[in-house]
């Protein structure tokens, strides 16, 4: 694995075949719910310019590419190793419910492949965080423990104190790549009111359970 980037690299384009779903394509869909972020719209948990993946959803044709090159049913991931790849796929899920049907895990490792070197690194230290939390309260790597084990970590890190918490730094770095991944995926953004045609004005509200959104 390289992490010796200086800079961010956009995702190299290639030709792709766009089927228009009704009147609506979801590359223009993604772009129009973009653009509402200037009238009070924003994409839940992408709020803040600084976070990387705010600057991947102003580019909708990577994020289309990458998005194909995630949908590969034997995806091979590109930047993650094995481990760390279905330790984001369960944490994407615990986080945002419906994650893996999304296709996120694999999606979000596209983009961390032509991230920088800075970004890669915080990433890494992220998910590595919530491995050695699982196993410092469980003795278990974080892909082992229950899901009810790891809801309680995941709540204990998303309501620590943020002056003081590294975790809590952590889970909202983490967040915030998982719910930019998943509200820019189809699954997502028919979430947020997309049926492929238009876009509807209300925006369903965080139904996890747990309240990992906050």
């Amino acid at each position: 694995m390289s992490t010796n980037r200086d800079s961010s690299k956009p995702i190299p384009l290639r030709p792709v075949s766009e089927p228009l779903i009704d009147r609506m394509p979801r590359r223009v869909a993604l772009q129009t719910l973009l653009a509402s972020v200037s009238t009070g719209f924003a994409l839940p948990s992408t709020a803040e310019a600084q976070h990387p993946m705010h600057q991947h959803l102003a580019n909708p044709a990577a994020l289309e590419q990458a998005q194909q090159n995630a949908a590969v049913a034997a995806y091979t991931p590109a930047f993650l190793d094995a481990h760390q790849s279905k330790t984001l796929e369960t944490l994407a899920e615990a986080i945002v419910p419906g994650s893996t049907n999304a296709r996120v895990a694999p999606f979000l490792d596209q983009l961390l492949a032509v991230e920088s070197a800075s970004n890669q690194r915080a990433f890494l230290g992220a998910l590595g965080a919530f491995d050695m939390a699982a196993i410092k309260t469980h003795g278990k790597a974080w892909i082992a423990i229950s899901p009810e084990q790891q809801d309680a970590v995941l709540r204990e890190a998303s309501t620590a104190d943020e002056k003081t918490s590294a975790m809590r730094a952590h889970f909202q770095n983490l967040k915030d790549w998982i719910a930019g991944a998943y509200y820019s995926s189809e699954i997502g953004m028919r979430e947020l009111g997309w049926d492929g045609n238009v876009i509807h004005a209300e925006l369903p509200g965080c139904t996890h359970p747990g309240g990992h959104h906050d």
